[in-house]
């Protein structure tokens, strides 16, 4: 069966934190994504949040990183990062995940057009993750960051 999303990106401030608190992902895949309290308590810079909507309705939340290749030896000038990106728990496993990341390419285009690809890291206990982004045209790129909080990750690439 295919299941098709209306999937709609809506860029964030600060100020719209109502709009995704409710979002969240069960306790043991936090150290994967983080929450979104924790992404909007952080003051890093170079970050730009997103949430992903469903019919309208906010159903994910992500950051598009700026500042990847000045943070990580393994990207390249033009990248741009992808991070804390999750799908809320009572939403998972319904395909929404994948269609975002098969949407996103067009609104990074649209958005940041000087950027080349966007690029991931994923830890490699995280098997659904892994099948999520191969299936939306992430590639591995070979490399291991071994620096993750949850252990050792998967770099993750996808042109643009």
């Amino acid at each position: 069966m295919t299941k098709t999303h209306d999937i709609s990106f809506l860029r964030l401030q600060k100020s719209d934190y109502a709009l995704v608190r409710h979002i969240e992902v069960a306790p043991e895949q936090i150290v994967y994504c983080g929450t979104v309290d924790m992404a909007f308590a952080s003051d890093e810079a170079g970050l730009d949040f997103y949430a992903v909507s469903v019919s309208g309705d906010a159903v994910g939340f992500f950051k598009i990183d700026h500042k990847y290749p000045q943070t990580y030896a393994f990207a390249r000038d033009g990248d741009l990062g992808l991070r804390a990106f999750m799908i809320n728990r009572d939403r998972q496993n319904m395909g929404i995940g994948t269609a975002a990341l098969r949407a996103l390419p067009a609104l990074l285009r649209d958005n940041y057009p000087a950027a080349m690809a966007l690029i991931l890291t994923v830890n490699i206990r995280n098997q659904v993750a892994i099948r999520s982004y191969l299936t939306a045209d992430f590639a591995r790129t070979g490399e291991l960051f071994d620096s993750g909080i949850g252990g050792p990750q998967l770099v993750m690439r996808r042109p643009l």
